[in-house]
């Protein structure tokens, strides 16, 4: 699309002192087409086209920033440090993780970056008036941030700052934190750090959200749009999130638990089910919605037909989706526990009755002498409208032909997949040589995005992943065969990113 765009966009033009003559499309409608643009990628591309464009994009380039590792955060950081610099002003949404760990790369993690120099970096840039237009910010350091001061300076500093978040690792929440005096936000986030010996940690045995937070959520923040309170399944920490039903946000529009517990001294989950499900209804304008499974939180959704008329991203269990009312689900995900054979069989007729499905994240444990072949087909069968699928099965070694001919079979035209599965350790597939018999007997098929371990696992979140390779179509020949490439990360991460459509907190 870009280079279609790059040919029309200018007959003949001319750059001097940075201004352009005879151009075919305003910029204006430039800089429109490129906030639509999904990939950050293409974004960077039309920019290069010429010196002019890329300056009018650069406010779009660098509207949403996420340093996703220490190299990343070292480099971006001095780069805004540098008073040469003054691309931080475009900054809305700022997104920094030092000493962060892709569990599903394969490659050594970067070396160990002083975190206190980030925050005191991020201080420094804040005090100088560079961040006035930042409206996100979540730090995701190995612990909440040391100097507490952070919060305070961004939000004397940032006048437009109106969603924050931090996660939270194995010492206990200052519940005096800076992070709770902020006021009218719209979007809040806080998560529960999981390290790799968090087994090994002593953690309290039923941690408390402090009142602080509640109070900056419920009385402070009536304009919520946003909230996620979020703990692995991997981690022992379980927050007590009950008060959440005390909240009256009108608009909230999304809404993410992780594995927290509506359950706490002295209650039951049965006696919190009847104020969630109230709480449910009341937020009408709900758009997205996430559920964890644990036993403590309601496993049932029984609502009104007329509640949540807006909800199109839901994320649950199996028995949450069975009472859901709206029918009108775009995206679905059921990972939070792996399905049986019986299971699979049991959610067919609900993904039937969501006609408007487009994307699907699943994870199955079917049994190693059941039909994989019948099982798959019977999930493509129901779920025809289906662009996007995303499905991890943690069972032994299977046959990819299995899923290979369920898929050729069924009439979903997906555009895009991700396959995660167990491989023998004997036996290292060739992922190109899978990716491409994938596209040739899928036309529709334009990313395969292809996962393997030798050993099946508890929780998502720690697949020992042996290999991971993302291929793109490039091209069918005559006798229909697909030619794909893999697309392979850069070694130097860009600041480039998808320019969200509203003010948006980080999402996993």
């Amino acid at each position: 699309m870009v280079s279609w765009l790059v040919s029309l966009v200018k007959r003949d033009w001319k750059v001097s002192n940075k201004v352009c003559y005879d151009w075919a499309i305003p910029l204006d409608i430039i800089v429109e087409v490129a906030e639509r643009l999904e990939s950050a990628e293409d974004i960077l591309n039309l920019s290069l086209t010429s010196s002019c464009i890329h300056a009018t994009l650069l406010p779009v380039l660098y509207a949403s920033v996420d340093l996703r590792s220490s190299r990343m955060c070292k480099h971006a950081i001095s780069m805004l440090l540098d008073g040469r610099s003054n691309v931080s002003r475009y900054i809305r949404r700022l997104v920094v993780r030092p000493n962060h760990v892709d569990r599903r790369s394969w490659q050594q993690p970067a070396k160990h970056l002083d975190e206190e120099w980030v925050v005191q970096s991020i201080i420094k840039l804040a005090k100088a008036g560079r961040l006035k237009r930042l409206a996100s910010f979540f730090w995701d350091g190995s612990e909440m941030p040391q100097d507490d001061s952070l919060w305070s300076t961004l939000r004397l500093c940032c006048p437009e700052l109106r969603a924050v978040g931090s996660n939270v690792g194995p010492k206990t929440i200052n519940p005096a934190s800076e992070l709770f005096r902020f006021d009218d936000l719209v979007g809040f986030t806080l998560t529960a750090k999981t390290l790799p010996d968090e087994w090994d940690t002593f953690l309290p045995p039923e941690p408390e959200l402090p009142d602080q937070l509640w109070d900056m959520l419920i009385d402070r923040s009536p304009r919520l749009e946003q909230l996620r309170i979020d703990v692995s399944q991997r981690s022992r920490r379980v927050w007590d999130t009950r008060r959440v039903v005390q909240g009256r946000w009108p608009y909230l529009r999304d809404l993410e638990m992780g594995d927290c517990s509506m359950a706490g001294n002295g209650s039951t989950r049965s006696s919190m089910e009847t104020p969630f499900m109230r709480f449910l209804a009341i937020h009408s304008n709900l758009e997205r919605l996430r559920l964890p499974s644990l036993s403590s939180f309601p496993k049932a959704i029984i609502l009104p037909p007329s509640s949540l008329p807006r909800l199109r991203e839901f994320s649950g269990n199996v028995a949450h989706i069975r009472g859901l009312p709206n029918p009108h689900i775009t995206s679905l995900s059921l990972v939070h526990q792996p399905l049986s054979d019986k299971m699979l069989a049991s959610i067919c007729p609900y993904l039937r009755h969501m006609k408007c499905l487009t994307s699907l994240s699943i994870w199955l444990h079917l049994d190693a002498q059941s039909d994989h072949y019948a099982g798959f087909r019977n999930l493509l069968d129901s779920c025809r409208g289906l662009t996007h699928l995303d499905i991890a099965c943690s069972e032994g070694p299977w046959d990819i032909i299995e899923f290979i001919s369920a898929l050729r079979g069924s009439r979903t035209g997906l555009t895009s997949l991700n396959l995660t599965r167990v491989e023998r350790a004997t036996n290292e597939p060739d992922l190109r040589e899978i990716a491409a018999r994938l596209a040739t007997h899928n036309p529709s098929l334009q990313k395969i995005s292809l996962q393997y371990s030798f050993t099946t696992w508890v929780f998502l979140d720690s697949i020992p992943y042996q290999r991971v390779g993302t291929f793109m179509v490039k091209n069918r020949r005559k006798d229909g065969a697909a030619v794909v490439a893999e697309k392979r990360p850069r070694s130097h991460g860009r600041l480039f990113y998808r320019r969200p459509l509203s003010v948006q907190l980080p999402r996993w």
